[in-house]
This record gives C-alpha cells, sequence and structure tokens, in this order.
C-alpha cells in the first residue's frame, strides 16, 4: 500500500512526505465538519455519478417552480417528458451488461434524489416496491418524477400494475413482465 500511495505523490509531483501531510490535514478538515475522509469521498463520487448521468445541480425551489409552469402549460407533454427521461436513465442502467445492474440504479437514484427524505426502493422476486416522500414536493412535480420513475422501470421491464400518487407522496407497484 506504501508503494501505491508512493505512486500517486510521484504522480503528483510531490513528496510521499507532503501528501501523508496533506491528507492528515484533509482528515482534520473534514472531522471539524463533522464528516469522515470515507464520506467525503463517498460523496464526491455520488456528485461524478450524478454528473456523468446527466443530472445538474439547481435550486430546488426554482426546479419545483419550473415543473409547476411546465405541467400547468401541457400537463400529458411534461409526463411524457419526464416518463422519457426515465426510460433513458433506466437504460443507461438496464443495457449495461452488469449483473447487479439494477441495485446499481436503485443505489445511485436514492443517492441523487437527496431531496426526498423517504425513498424506498425495494425489490421481491418479480415486483418492485417504490415509495417516495417529501413534504417539499409541489403536486407537479410529485407526478412528474413518479411518471419519471415508471419510465426507469419499464426500461428495465417492470409494467405497473398500482400506482398511489398525491402532493409528496409516491406509491408504485411494478411487475417484471413476462417475455414470450
Amino acid at each position: 500500500m506504501v508503494n501505491h500511495v508512493a505512486e500517486i505523490a510521484k504522480g503528483q509531483g510531490c513528496s510521499l512526505f507532503e501528501l501523508v501531510n496533506d491528507l492528515f490535514r484533509l482528515a482534520i478538515v473534514s472531522d471539524k465538519l463533522n464528516f469522515s475522509l470515507r464520506q467525503v469521498v463517498v460523496d464526491r463520487k455520488v456528485v461524478e455519478v450524478a454528473k456523468s448521468s446527466g443530472f445538474i445541480l439547481g435550486l430546488e425551489r426554482l426546479w419545483y417552480e419550473m415543473a409547476d409552469i411546465a405541467y400547468k402549460k401541457d400537463k400529458r407533454e411534461a409526463l411524457k417528458s419526464w416518463f422519457d427521461s426515465g426510460v433513458w436513465f433506466g437504460s443507461r442502467y438496464a443495457t449495461s451488461g452488469n449483473p447487479s445492474s439494477f441495485d446499481q440504479f436503485k443505489s445511485d437514484l436514492i443517492a441523487f434524489t437527496w431531496n426526498a427524505p423517504e425513498f424506498e426502493f425495494n425489490l421481491v422476486k418479480d415486483k418492485v416496491f417504490v415509495k417516495v416522500t417529501s413534504p417539499r414536493f409541489t403536486e407537479a412535480y410529485t407526478f412528474l418524477f413518479s411518471s419519471f420513475l415508471v419510465g426507469a422501470l419499464d426500461s428495465f421491464g417492470h409494467q405497473l400494475i398500482s400506482e398511489e400518487v398525491s402532493r409528496g407522496i409516491i406509491r408504485l407497484e411494478a411487475q417484471r413482465s413476462v417475455v414470450e
């Protein structure tokens, strides 16, 4: 491990001593912020994966207001757009060839949706159960986000069998389609 760290130092144009001292400084700063270095790295990875997945950071209130405007102007087109985006997002995972692609999709989606304090995503045999709640979601945003989730599930071959959506609350149940 020390050899690997020495290679990192060389690649960064500093000595092993300088790199180790920098790591100690970072550990102290992260501790003062009540974070562990491990959590800082995990959180940074979430941001990088979100960025490479086409997500952007934006003001939450503005996002909700824009969702409300689009929904009010053309509800059907807005729902279709969010559904199609969900299909695109889910397809990135579903077509990856990775045997744990659904688990990675679920993990990333939950990590990216930090504006929902409750986000449950359970796969039981051939059914998926999704529950999302947030007191800050507007009615329009709730319906649009639900459409996104249905599109993502569709990309994995799950068809919606029950749906309960109201302001700030989404409950979905989908079943894996049988391919004939």
